[in-house]
């Protein structure tokens, strides 16, 4: 079954270039910032306290504490709430919001695992959920979160538990059980259940690995059956298989600059440059009108409910930039969320679907926005890749930048520093136990 990836599993350091190891770190990085931001959210911290004092491990971010799943269910809710994440356009989704969860949860009960092994667990998890979503056809009214990336979950915490060829296969197969049958309008409406998809999968994937210790297996077209009939029209085998000189799925990774939903992106890079060439203000426009492909012509909604909603809301988007000239998390508090102004200059954006740029998706995840001014003119522009994606890709200064940003609130500038410095020099250490240290409240 998984045999077509058995060239994944078998990897060794020598396989990874510079850019591999050194986008890992950064995935790592960034992945957590998304996670510690994630856990101050009201709501993910409730979650939280409801499974404390049930175990050891730590709840980051907090200084709460609870058992093995429990705390790798709260992690992967965390890791999407800010939608901070980053994502890989080729498996239409976010692998690494399926890996790093599960890492440092597993790992701070593993001993004496070295850098250059966490580096490696990271790049292979990381390959075989990306290519899990490569492989899949979802139906079109699914989420991707706890879809296909519940197998890479499952692959990273077999890996980490040192499974054997054979019972990786098993417990990656029988992890698509556990694959839930999501909605993408509970993104759309802002149902936090959104959240949970990617704490499921976190939980399951980690206990695939005791059910297939203890031979609770499933059958052996359980994938197939599970994404080309029940949550999917379609798994394509041959997807899985890396090609010899291919370069590894995580370096075709994007970056979130902007905390939205990453189909947001295009139509806000698209404005900026439209408004930094124009100079006009928002006083000065008529309608806008955003033309798309059809996943991202579905965040259309004008009237939105709440700050999830917000965050796949493209006129929202679009309106928030004009008025504060940014798209980062700090327009998610309610004085914006509610300004009247923003709520009715959103209403003067349209976002209809566009054949033509429905073709290019999704190697490309283009959007291409007029705005009509006051005097009837009409300026265009088209972004095909919006920032932090491949050939866009964020500065090591921007990424330090944002995950200093997102964890601002828990750690002090000092202890930033010390988790930067051992995260960006990783390959050298031979025991990764420190970073659970410093990743503690002081």
């Amino acid at each position: 079954m998984i045999k077509k990836a058995s060239a994944i599993y078998d990897a060794v350091w020598s396989d990874f270039n510079e850019e591999t190891i050194d986008t890992a770190k950064w995935i790592l990085l960034d992945t957590l910032g998304a996670l510690i931001a994630g856990m101050q959210q009201q709501d993910t911290l409730e979650l939280a306290k409801q499974f404390s004092g049930t175990g050891s491990y730590q709840l980051l971010g907090t200084t709460l504490h609870a058992d093995k799943y429990s705390t790798g269910l709260v992690h992967g809710t965390a890791c999407v709430a800010t939608e901070m994440d980053e994502g890989n356009q080729y498996s239409k989704g976010h692998p690494a919001a399926h890996v790093i969860p599960v890492i440092l949860t597993m790992l701070q009960r593993s001993k004496n695992v070295s850098g250059q092994e966490l580096i490696s667990i990271i790049i292979k998890g990381y390959e075989y959920c990306s290519r899990f979503g490569r492989a899949t056809t979802l139906s079109p009214e699914a989420h991707a979160h706890g879809t296909w990336g519940v197998m890479g979950a499952a692959a990273t915490a077999l890996m980490i538990d040192g499974a054997d060829k054979a019972t990786f296969q098993e417990g990656v197969n029988l992890s698509a059980s556990f694959s839930l049958p999501t909605l993408w309008t509970s993104a759309l409406e802002g149902k936090l259940i959104r959240n949970i998809y990617a704490g499921h999968a976190i939980e399951m994937g980690m206990k695939s690995v005791i059910f297939a210790r203890t031979n609770h297996l499933a059958p052996k077209n359980n994938v197939s059956t599970v994404f080309s009939t029940i949550l999917g029209s379609g798994f394509n085998w041959i997807d899985l298989e890396r090609g010899k000189n291919a370069p590894w799925d995580i370096e075709l990774n994007y970056f979130k600059p902007y905390a939205f939903c990453r189909y947001v992106h295009s139509p806000i890079d698209a404005v900026k440059s439209i408004f930094d060439k124009q100079q006009l203000g928002p006083d000065q426009i008529e309608r806008i009108n955003v033309y798309t492909y059809a996943r991202a012509s579905s965040l259309s909604h004008q009237d939105y409910e709440n700050i999830l909603s917000s965050k796949f809301s493209i006129p929202f988007a679009i309106a928030v930039q004009l008025y504060h000239q940014k798209a980062n998390q700090s327009v998610f508090i309610e004085q914006l969320h509610k300004d009247k102004e923003i709520k009715e200059f959103a209403k003067k954006v349209f976002v209809q679907y566009s054949d033509e740029l429905e073709k290019d998706y999704p190697l490309q995840m283009p959007a291409r926005v007029e705005i009509i001014d006051s005097y009837g003119n009409i300026y265009s522009e088209r972004v095909d890749i919006a920032k932090g994606g491949p050939g866009k890709k964020l500065s090591e200064s921007e990424l330090i930048e944002k995950f200093k940003t997102l964890t601002s609130t828990v750690y002090s500038s000092n202890q930033q520093d010390k988790i930067i410095d051992f995260i960006t020099h990783l390959e050298t250490e031979t025991n990764i136990e420190k970073i659970f240290v410093l990743l503690e409240l002081n």
